[in-house]
């Protein structure tokens, strides 16, 4: 007990013993006992109300001992299974469970992972995907405050979330790895890259990586299948030096609707993994015909060469007009070119501005950009009266849709008048220009959006010599037609507005959680949540349906579809009391992700050991891993001390007391009359 305590006590004792005094005491001549009885109620009582509001307490110091936590993370995806490693992984969590000097020096915590992370209840080996890099991210928040290494036991294989090389926990990790780690030969599909929609008959681009891993030299071919019917097919060569190869080619959609395509790679000799040798994808094919207005007031050969190239998709109608003479309704047209504008074209920027049509304009030598400069306020361009040639530069890293270099550099300059172009909206450059030797980065030919607008702008004119120089460099004519093709199909694509707007992907593999958002814009176009949507999937084969309900999420919609089997399903998308819809098709591709690894993956856990200071053991050196894990002079236990204030009176007692002592004073003054 402190001294400020005490002497608040004694004060106390004080206190109650001279109020008593004054009261039954003092100047009080009675003779009988009854004075000094009362004057020992009421000291008591005074001192016990004085005694209440002291409070005395005492202080006491525990001292507490606190292991370090252990962080035990279990692979629970099927690729352990697939490698017959199920069993080395249950016995290594019951050993870490029933070891008695580990158990003795840690606080262990055993999760499991897969597609997200989850405390360890039992071991199954069904996750359909391995998320390595999210477990850690939730441990640095669980554990912030505490040293808690991570013993991670995984083969390593990892189908989605982040590469671990960009994670940025700060506690040692020990990977356990399992499953053999040396590389077999093996050949697999790797990536598609390829435009989600195209028009019907158009040549569409496809671009597939094809990985190697071995030494030997071998050629093999990469097919493509639709329909169970070969429709491409490429041979390719690898060697230890040559591990990748990219196969580029076009496909033709003669069909409407969602098209499936099989890529397949051919089988290397005794391939241990062929279930990455094929990969399958789907095009959006869009049945409609596309009208094209190109509207100039001078007779050039690009206006053939355009009209000829547009054409070579059936699906789209070009008509060339004088600008002088043009009486046509803009809004019939899903894309005009304006070729070489003047100030002949005021009407015709009038309504396409008027309607938010959107358009492609060609500049050259005859252009008008003073015109230019005050009809439309997106570009400007400050020319002087001499003329330049530029040639053009791809950009590999032009995003707005898929295409691939057809060799540009390889083409003739276009010509066009000298000065500095300016963009007063963001924009996207498709080709840079090149004066002489001299590469820039300022555009040749770009894309823009404003508003409900697309906008395409080529500085240049003579670009007719391109289709003929691209004919002399390839024997054909399709590349530069393709190019031509999807800058228009991208300028002349729908933009109007649809109240119910569905994002869903054509294609899943069985190990994927099907993933739909939605979003319902009422008439004036504002984000509706109110509105209850529903999902009906029909299965085409066997004619099962069923209706999902969507949940909310914010301004949006979203619905999970898991466990459903392998095949082809039709969807329609529909809303309570209202008369708007959506539907569409999609697959499901039977095929195991988990089951795409021939090997277990050291590299990137080896890279992550490194990195936060531990180390990596591999199969049947978990005991090592033990070891380290007890001689570790890090993992150490942390003595806390704190202090517990504990008071020494019950104040509930002292009240009852007080209560008593005040009401036998009173009763005793009633009784003897001293009231």
């Amino acid at each position: 007990m402190e001294t400020a305590t005490l002497l608040y006590l004694l004060l106390a004792i004080l206190i109650a013993f001279l109020l008593a005094v004054f009261q039954y005491l003092y100047k009080n001549s009675e003779k009988s006992q009854l004075k000094y009885w009362l004057f020992c109620l009421r000291f008591l009582s005074v001192f016990l109300i004085l005694l209440l509001f002291i409070n005395p307490s005492t202080k006491k110091q525990i001292i507490n001992i606190v292991k370090p936590n252990l962080i035990v993370a279990v692979d629970n995806s099927s690729s352990i299974k697939y490698a017959l490693q199920n069993n080395y992984v249950k016995k290594t969590v019951e050993k870490f469970k029933e070891h008695p000097v580990l158990n003795k020096k840690f606080n262990l915590n055993y999760y499991s992972l897969g597609t997200s992370l989850k405390p360890l209840d039992s071991l199954n080996f069904n996750e359909k995907q391995t998320n390595l890099s999210q477990p850690l991210n939730e441990f640095s928040e669980l554990y912030k405050n505490e040293f808690s290494p991570v013993v991670l036991i995984t083969d390593g294989n990892q189908t989605i979330g982040n590469n671990l090389e960009y994670i940025h926990y700060k506690k040692p990790v020990f990977p356990l790895i399992v499953g053999d780690t040396t590389e077999v030969e093996d050949i697999f599909i790797d990536k598609i890259n390829i435009n989600k929609s195209t028009y019907i008959h158009n040549k569409l681009p496809v671009e597939i990586f094809v990985n190697y891993k071995g030494s030997n030299t071998i050629a093999k071919n990469l097919n493509i299948y639709y329909k169970r019917k070969k429709v491409f097919s490429k041979k390719l060569k690898f060697s230890e030096n040559q591990t990748v190869q990219i196969a580029s080619f076009y496909l033709t959609a003669e069909e409407k609707g969602n098209q499936y395509y099989t890529a397949k790679i051919e089988e290397l000799k005794d391939e241990l993994n062929t279930i990455n040798n094929s990969k399958s994808f789907s095009i959006n094919v869009i049945e409609e015909t596309s009208k094209i207005a190109i509207v100039s007031s001078i007779l050039h050969p690009d206006l053939g060469m355009f009209k000829k190239a547009i054409e070579s998709n059936k699906q789209r109608e070009v008509s060339i007009f004088n600008s002088k003479n043009f009486k046509e309704n803009t809004s019939n047209y899903q894309l005009i070119i304006l070729y070489q504008p003047t100030a002949d074209f005021k009407s015709i920027f009038d309504d396409i501005n008027k309607n938010k049509l959107s358009y492609f304009i060609i500049s050259g030598i005859s252009t008008d950009w003073n015109f230019l400069n005050t009809v439309q306020t997106n570009v400007s361009k400050n020319v002087v009266l001499q003329t330049e040639d530029y040639s053009p530069i791809f950009n590999h890293s032009y995003g707005s849709f898929l295409f691939q270099d057809i060799g540009f550099s390889n083409l003739p300059p276009l010509e066009d008048l000298f000065g500095n172009v300016s963009f007063k909206v963001p924009y996207h450059t498709l080709l840079y220009k090149q004066i002489g030797a001299i590469e820039t980065k300022e555009p040749l030919l770009a894309t823009f959006e404003n508003s409900q607008q697309k906008i395409g702008l080529l500085l240049g004119e003579n670009s007719w010599k391109w289709r003929m120089s691209s004919y002399s460099n390839h024997q054909t004519f399709e590349l530069f037609d393709g190019f031509i093709a999807h800058l228009i199909q991208y300028l002349s694509s729908n933009n109007s507005a649809n109240r119910l707007q569905v994002d869903i992907n054509p294609i899943y593999y069985t190990s994927e959680t099907i993933q739909v958002t939605a979003n319902y814009l009422d008439q004036n176009l504002n984000a509706d949540t109110r509105a209850k949507l529903w999902m009906t999937i029909m299965n085409k084969a066997s004619k099962v349906v069923n209706k999902i309900p969507f949940s909310k999420a914010k301004s949006n919609f979203y619905l999970e579809i898991s466990n459903i089997p392998a095949g082809e399903y039709s969807y329609n998308i529909s809303i309570e009391n209202q008369d708007v819809t959506a539907s569409g098709n999609f697959s499901i591709v039977p095929f195991e992700v988990e089951q795409q690894f021939s090997n277990s993956n050291d590299v990137s856990l080896n890279f992550l050991a490194t990195k936060t200071k531990g180390s990596i053991y591999f199969e049947n050196q978990e005991d090592f891993l033990i070891e380290t894990l007890l001689n570790d002079k890090r993992f150490k236990n942390v003595q806390k001390s704190s202090v517990v204030k504990s008071s020494l009176i019950n104040w509930k007692w002292i009240l009852g007391i007080i209560i008593l002592l005040l009401s036998l004073e009173w009763f005793t003054r009633k009784y003897y009359g001293k009231i």
